[in-house]
């Protein structure tokens, strides 16, 4: 089976390789705008020009997983139009690429639970009102759109993975990489918000197991799901297990009260949907949370 991994040298894209790369019933593929001078199976996108048209008409894939695209909040606020360009345009893109050349090829969209804003119920189930708060967020949903709407009218598969607090080694931004670097050189460290908000943290290797459940076992031509463990944990509480995970024992935290625009206030992703394929979670966040600072160590 041919497997393409689009973004594969970002956080999730690269451990997606490497991961489907260990299994010999794969033969995985990989493409991004990075120079690459070793591996044969991998194709360099122009980062001013993205084409995909070339790449499905040279390798007939069986599935193709976009990991690619603009992954921040706060930058979605400063360059809308570049946030614009890496979550929708190019996945118009991608899908027009199949669509010409390798309609067969069945396209995994890893989207985001930024597309639920603030939902309205927890645990937020995939059939929920969607209501982003971020430019990040309408483009995610609108790149949802587009699947949908390529999917109705020329018949191309595809699975939109709406994924929640993803972490783990290669993460170099968000809440654990942020408190580490500040952790390392102060010893008290003040943060957005009130501590109470939640999240639904899920380990990267958690997340690409799930796309390997997904490629055995989906059965429509199109579904949504939520990628996540089901847990609701409060950043206070997120914050204090990396503490003692990262022996910062004798460091102390505040918070300041103040919320970040975009940022949502409470995550509890329904996951009955993925459990359904046989989804368990394989790394509790004590020891991906060990782990990561293992990583950051070096």
């Amino acid at each position: 089976m041919n497997i393409l991994i689009l973004g594969s040298k970002g956080f999730i894209g690269s451990y997606c390789y490497q991961y489907f790369s260990q299994i010999p019933a794969y033969t995985v593929y990989a493409a991004d705008i990075v120079t690459d001078y070793t591996d044969e199976h991998y194709f360099q996108i122009d980062a001013s020009n993205s084409n995909f048209t070339k790449l499905f008409k040279t390798i007939k894939f069986d599935w193709s997983i976009n990991c690619s695209g603009a992954s921040s909040v706060p930058d979605s606020f400063k360059n809308p139009m570049r946030d614009f360009n890496m979550n929708v345009h190019n996945v118009v893109q991608i899908l027009v690429a199949i669509k010409d050349e390798n309609p067969n090829c069945k396209f995994i969209q890893l989207s985001s639970a930024a597309v639920y804003g603030n939902p309205k119920n927890l645990p937020v189930t995939e059939d929920a009102i969607l209501n982003p708060l971020s430019p990040y967020g309408i483009h995610k949903k609108q790149a949802e759109e587009v699947c949908k709407l390529y999917h109705d009218y020329f018949g191309i598969n595809s699975y939109i993975l709406r994924i929640f607090s993803a972490y783990g080694p290669g993460l170099k931004k968000q809440l654990f990489w942020d408190l580490d670097q500040k952790l390392a050189t102060n010893h008290t460290v003040n943060l957005y918000g009130t501590g109470l908000e939640s999240r639904d943290f899920i380990h990267v290797h958690d997340i690409v197991v799930c796309f390997e459940l997904i490629i055995k076992n989906i059965k429509n031509s199109f579904e949504i799901f939520n990628i996540a463990n089901g847990i609701g944990i409060t950043i206070d509480e997120a914050v204090n297990t990396y503490i003692k995970q990262a022996n910062f024992i004798d460091k102390k935290i505040t918070f300041s009260g103040e919320t970040r625009i975009g940022d949502p206030l409470y995550w509890q992703a329904g996951i009955n949907k993925i459990i359904s394929l046989g989804y368990t979670n394989s790394v509790k966040l004590e020891d991906g949370l060990k782990h990561y600072k293992l990583w950051l160590n070096g």
